[in-house]
């Protein structure tokens, strides 16, 4: 998807989340030729993380029947190929650090944070 106009909507809801007044994205987001099936499902999951909020890999693959192991899980949100909105920066390990991210330990940090202060007003 390279046309600006189509690009748009994209750009508009990334600057509402940033700013705070966007907790969920309502662009389409279409993963139908990502993966494998049990990987789009896994990031299905990921995508239902409400704002604001930390899950464990451990709390995902248990909430998906099909889960061999959190490391399936965690194998699948590591490719996800949509940031931000399927936000895998939700997505922790065990003891609550943050482990990796593509972008970095620190901005996944700052995503967390972000949505934390603007949960409870403080942009």
């Amino acid at each position: 998807m390279r046309d600006p106009k189509r690009l748009a909507p994209y750009v508009q809801q990334l600057k509402e989340y940033f700013t705070g007044t966007r907790r969920v994205f309502d662009v389409p987001i279409d993963i139908s030729e990502f993966g494998t099936e049990f990987q789009r499902r896994v990031l299905q999951a990921v995508q239902r993380i409400p704002y604001g909020m930390t899950i464990s890999y451990e709390g995902v693959a248990t909430s998906m029947p099909d889960a061999s192991s959190y490391r399936s899980v965690e194998h699948a949100v590591a490719l996800n190929p949509v940031l931000f909105f399927i936000p895998d920066h939700r997505v922790v390990l065990s003891n609550n650090q943050v482990g990796t991210y593509r972008l970095g330990q620190q901005e996944k940090i700052r995503l967390i944070k972000l949505e934390k202060s603007h949960l409870h007003g403080n942009s």
